[in-house]
């Protein structure tokens, strides 16, 4: 067995240790790009990210430098990386920066063209959809998504924005996001919308607050439980939100 299968087959069995110890070994001694990639990938699950981004730049497999920076949320960074590259995965992942920085335009020309099947593909492609009012597209494009993979809480929320924008049931999808991501404040503050809409004020109050609790900082959630509250004749309550709010300017 040569040092690489040995590398491999340590880290085949989850035998991360011993596949560091061997990689960093083999890389004094043969400094190639397949070991420098090995290490790498090692380094990465280990979450030894500035290392790993070190290994994969000596491998250069940018690829896998732009996903350690975008899952840092080092966007620029990671287009940096993968400005010189048209290959369809550079293309995906500069899509994906850009509906990270809100740049949807610049999202949707990276994707046209592209031939894909894979969930990510199509969660990016329908995300950025719905945020440039092709909603209908986006929809579908969710659904293929979550076909594909059926345990993204993301995919339902959005599918559920989308549906609610065209005037649609989106309750199952947003009871979906729920039970796979309980701590997902914006599915509840979309769920105390629908019940506002539907009159049931009570109900949405109710929702409203679990996303403040999940995330103190949700002035949006605060403003419309300040306006259920005064529908429901509960002043003293609308009038401290209002002065979370204004506190928090």
């Amino acid at each position: 067995m040569n040092d690489i299968k040995e590398i491999e087959e340590y880290y085949s069995q989850g035998n991360l240790v011993a596949a560091l110890k061997k990689a960093e070994e083999v890389v004094k001694q043969n400094p190639s790009k397949e070991a420098y990639n090995l290490l790498g990938k090692i380094l990465k699950e280990l979450g030894e990210d500035d290392k790993a981004i070190d290994a994969f730049m000596k491998a250069e497999n940018y690829i896998e430098v732009a996903k350690i920076y975008i899952s840092k949320g080092m966007y620029k960074d990671a287009l940096n990386v993968l400005s010189s590259f048209n290959d369809k995965e550079s293309r995906i992942l500069r899509a994906l920066i850009y509906l990270k920085l809100e740049n949807y335009e610049e999202g949707k020309e990276e994707l046209v063209g592209i031939d894909d099947s894979s969930p990510l593909f199509y969660k990016i492609k329908g995300i950025i959809d719905y945020y440039t009012g092709d909603t209908y597209d986006a929809i579908r494009e969710l659904s293929i998504a979550i076909t594909l993979y059926p345990l993204d809480a993301e995919l339902y929320y959005y599918r559920a924005l989308a549906k609610m924008k065209l005037g649609m049931n989106a309750e199952d999808d947003l009871n979906t996001a729920m039970n796979l991501n309980p701590y997902f404040a914006e599915v509840y503050f979309s769920k105390g919308v629908l019940l506002e809409n539907a009159g049931k004020f009570e109900e949405a109050v109710n929702y409203y607050s679990k996303a403040i609790n999940l995330k103190p900082e949700y002035t949006e959630a605060y403003m419309r439980r300040a306006k259920v509250y005064m529908k429901l004749g509960k002043e003293e309550e609308a009038i401290s939100d209002i002065k979370k709010i204004n506190d928090k300017k």
